[in-house]
């Protein structure tokens, strides 16, 4: 594989800072552990997903901790939670010092668990494409494996939506610890505030009722970089899908680095919305690839359609847990020419598909009942007495 000269220098640029940083980290894990949470959401990328929803419930329940969350430059921290910036010393000493640790992807590689720390790891997601020790046709490198050995053995609790990712897990990860099967905090809104849906949708500038308002949210690709090493992102929609249809467009938190406005021509950037959840609430239809939004959009019983023109050639390289052409709950377009007309059908396409959406939802919706965030808290944190004040 040939590699930019680009690349190549900003890999060294990374590698470098990463080095001052895990200097700085190491001082700092000399120091006493503080009464605080750090919550972070794909590098502070997203203010969302199982950390933000697990955030939520903690703080209705009146913490004594500090609150703080991970940012970037383009994100800000939730009401109640002091921001931390990625990379920052702030975040390098919250990193080494907070007594509890929420994720949904793992830490850099300098980071140690400390005595005395609580990790939960939520995940962030149902895999339908093989991860970690399971992918087929590559082999993970020596420093590969042990750096993922090292990071699951740091965790106290993993969080899982299903009894099929329970059963998952454990190999993907190399994971022997306490996995906590509650469903996913995340989709506790999807339950909770349906009602929701027509003020997301103005919020967004959708005023039309009539607008039949398609959530297009691909997946990345392993062997698509920009010239810099960035994921490219991805968008196999072609011309107009009708006047009545309105796109949201969600770039994956990979892609983010390489999105620009090009990428999604004249649908609504919902890229950078915070909680990818109100989306699903505000959509009619998903349309999507390999993602697992798939798994939490089912929640809804709203129809999907999976535009996949290159699925041959992803399965072939990346390989499924499962038969997904079997099983899949809704059309897979190999052709994106298609997509108008099945959008244009969805209604009997619901009714063609409903058994292997009832089938698709009792094998992984089973525990969606909106509680999960108050279950992985209950599990974690109320045994932590010091966490919460005294009411």
């Amino acid at each position: 594989m040939k590699y930019s000269p680009t690349r190549i220098l900003g890999a060294l640029r990374r590698r470098q800072l990463d080095w001052f940083r895990g200097f700085a980290y190491r001082i700092f894990s000399k120091a006493k552990l503080s009464n605080s949470i750090l919550f972070e959401s794909f590098q502070g990328k997203v203010i969302g997903d199982n950390p933000y929803a697990i955030f939520t419930e903690v703080l209705s329940r009146n913490p004594s901790f500090e609150l703080l969350f991970t940012v970037n430059s383009k994100t800000k921290a939730p009401e109640g939670a002091k921001a931390v910036k990625h990379g920052s010393i702030a975040w390098l000493k919250a990193l080494a010092t907070s007594k509890v640790l929420v994720n949904n992807t793992n830490f850099p590689g300098y980071f140690r668990k400390r005595d005395g720390q609580r990790y939960i790891q939520t995940w962030h997601g149902t895999p339908l494409k093989r991860l970690g020790r399971d992918i087929v046709d590559v082999v993970p490198t020596g420093s590969y494996l042990r750096m993922m050995d090292r990071e699951a053995s740091y965790w106290d609790f993993l969080v899982s939506p299903s009894s099929y990712c329970t059963e998952i897990f454990p190999s993907t990860f190399g994971y022997k610890g306490t996995i906590l099967e509650t469903g996913y905090p995340r989709n506790d809104i999807l339950v909770s505030h349906a009602s929701k849906r027509d003020l997301i949708r103005r919020s967004l500038g959708i005023t039309d009722s009539s607008q039949q308002v398609v959530l297009y949210a691909p997946t990345w690709r392993d062997s698509k970089r920009t010239a810099t090493g960035n994921w490219k992102p991805v968008n196999f929609l072609q011309g107009s899908l009708g006047e009545n249809v309105t796109v949201l467009f969600r770039g994956h938190t990979n892609t983010h680095s390489a999105h620009n406005a090009k990428v999604i021509g004249s649908a609504i950037d919902v890229t950078n919305y915070k909680n990818v959840a109100e989306l699903y609430l505000a959509a009619d239809v998903l349309v999507t690839d390999y993602s697992s939004s798939m798994f939490d959009f089912s929640v809804t019983g709203k129809p999907m359609i999976f535009l996949a023109p290159d699925f041959d050639d992803y399965v072939a390289k990346r390989g499924f847990y499962f038969d997904f052409e079997q099983l899949a709950p809704g059309p897979i377009l190999r052709d994106s020419s298609f997509l108008r007309k099945s959008l244009e059908s969805i209604d009997s396409q619901k009714d063609q598909y409903a058994q292997r959406y009832s089938a698709w939802q009792q094998k992984f919706n089973k525990l969606e009942d909106g509680l999960a965030s108050k279950r992985v808290v209950d599990a974690t944190l109320t045994a932590f007495h010091s966490v919460f004040s005294e009411h």
